[in-house]
């Protein structure tokens, strides 16, 4: 059997004024722990660049996609006002909320990380908690610098695919400040921090299983994306 080939998102810059006239307003680039993640899983990595491209002919070369982290999106894409989101963003969530929705139509597995899982619930019509610390009753210490991020447990729930990869209780890798407020219609909860965030859902279908720390970054990114990979297209050669 040929390797799986999976379709990720890249994170957007923005361009410096002085180059976008030669260069455009965005430039697109990935932490080289998503790379390591990807080989780590033995399948064929395939970089999504937006286009204004026919959604559906990008997603036609791929078998899975995985939704990268990235800066808090802009909230009045869920119906909020500005309430503790820094550096928002709006371009980059609309164009992968499209993104997703067609994957889901053409029944594409698909993996969220992080801002992954926060746009998965936003197209599917939940809401975000803007501000963890400020925002949750007796917060546990999500966030981090980018080299520096926090660990903290995270129950999982068992009966979920992920409590039977992971086992009910882990140390995950986080570095976020927001988080989905609800899990959408069609999906369960697969995780949450002693606070009651949720750390990951799944859908009901089992085709998407998305996580709000950065398993690109500790022991569970290989182990999850391994085993999503098995799940979906069997043993590759």
């Amino acid at each position: 059997m040929k390797k799986p080939v999976v379709g990720i998102t890249f994170n957007w810059y923005k361009n410096d004024e002085s180059r976008t006239p030669s260069y455009g307003k965005w430039l697109f680039g990935l932490n080289q722990s998503y790379a390591k993640l990807l080989a780590a899983a033995d399948v064929v990595p395939v970089g999504i660049i937006p286009t204004s491209k026919d959604v559906r002919s990008i997603l036609d070369t791929v078998d899975m996609i995985l939704l990268t982290g990235g800066p808090d999106p802009d909230p009045a894409l869920y119906g909020q006002k500005l309430n503790g989101s820094i550096g928002c963003y709006r371009e980059r969530p609309l164009w992968e909320m499209e993104l997703y929705r067609i994957a889901r139509s053409m029944k594409i597995p698909v993996f969220g990380v992080c801002l992954g899982i926060q746009l998965i619930a936003v197209a599917e019509g939940e809401q975000l908690i803007q501000d963890i610390s400020t925002q949750v009753d007796d917060p546990v210490d999500h966030d981090g610098k980018a080299d520096d991020p926090r660990k903290h447990t995270v129950k999982i729930i068992d009966g979920t695919f992920l409590g039977k990869i992971l086992g009910c209780e882990i140390e995950v890798c986080s570095f976020h400040h927001q988080s989905i407020a609800g899990i959408p219609k069609g999906y369960r909860l697969a995780a949450e921090s002693q606070d009651g965030v949720i750390e990951a859902m799944e859908s009901d279908d089992g085709l998407v299983v998305a996580v709000q720390w950065h398993p690109e970054r500790d022991f569970t990114g290989p182990l999850i994306l391994r085993n999503l990979i098995t799940r979906y297209f069997g043993d590759s050669d």
